[in-house]
């Protein structure tokens, strides 16, 4: 008997069958992960969200926004001017505003850290020649270069974080302000003599001097923020004492600025409360003249 005659391969012409994948119907992204764990977005999954990001770039609430800002700050590019820093901090609230509407559909943060992140993940990508291109779009839509590269901030350079349900913490006044028979407040008030020049009237706000003692044995924690879990900047052990700017809520002390100088940061605590560590009812300091 004869063999059965072979199957001829494909011709190089006919085409493939059709993907049964919708490119642009929602899908959940694409797990591939790095050698360190992350997340990687592959090309479709990237373009997809690309297309998102260009829409919110094009739209005329960002767009309207941007050309305001342009006006506004016409020296922005002169090396030096105070323009260039002004725009560039409202650029980053308005393109962040576009950001904070796409990145949550995606499981990211509403705020930088999603940037970074997002950035992260599509950063294999960025190499294709169609993600490129569509980067290139989005780019001319934010007023930057065809070929520039956005970099969102590095985590903890934010100067203005975007709220964007109006919930961030309004601080108020370290020190207690006076009132003069007026109903104005401030921490002192200044008259003009009959010579023209401006002297204290009333009492001031600004002489009076918060003084804490260690009390907890062998010492307590000074922290970067009034968080058990903050980063520690210092200690201080029993019997030292410790200047004080203000009180928060009867459980956190903020150091005084001329502790902040001794220690090298821009800001410190002290826990007074100690229920925290389990001493229910316990200050971990007292207040000393």
């Amino acid at each position: 008997p004869q063999a059965p005659p072979p199957v001829p391969p494909p011709s190089p012409s006919q085409d493939p069958p059709p993907s049964p994948v919708n490119e642009d119907a929602p899908q959940e992204p694409i797990k591939r992960r790095r050698r360190t764990g992350e997340v990687e977005y592959e090309i479709p999954e990237t373009l997809r969200l690309q297309r998102q990001l260009r829409e919110g770039f094009a739209g005329s609430a960002f767009q309207d926004k941007l050309k305001e800002l342009q006006r506004k700050y016409p020296e922005r590019k002169t090396k030096g001017h105070m323009d260039g820093l002004a725009f560039f901090e409202a650029f980053e609230s308005l393109t962040l505003s576009v950001h904070t509407k796409v990145l949550p559909e995606w499981g990211l943060g509403a705020d930088w850290d999603g940037v970074r992140e997002m950035m992260a993940r599509i950063g294999e990508a960025l190499r294709h020649p169609k993600v490129r291109k569509m980067q290139e779009e989005i780019n001319v839509l934010m007023g930057l270069p065809r070929n520039a590269n956005f970099t969102p901030p590095a985590k903890g350079e934010e100067i203005f974080i975007y709220r964007p349900n109006r919930d961030g913490p309004v601080p108020g006044s370290s020190r207690a302000l006076l009132q003069d028979e007026d109903g104005d407040e401030a921490h002192e008030f200044f008259v003009e003599d009959q010579d023209g020049e401006l002297r204290q009237r009333g009492p001031t706000a600004l002489d009076d001097e918060c003084w804490y003692q260690v009390v907890h044995s062998p010492a307590v924690v000074i922290r970067e923020q009034p968080d058990e879990k903050s980063k520690m900047v210092g200690r201080k052990k029993v019997g030292k004492r410790i200047r004080i700017q203000r009180v928060v809520d009867g459980k956190w002390l903020q150091l005084h600025h001329t502790e902040l100088v001794k220690l090298g940061v821009q800001e410190a605590w002290v826990l007074l409360d100690g229920t925290e560590m389990g001493l229910a009812g316990q200050q971990l300091l007292n207040r000393v003249k």
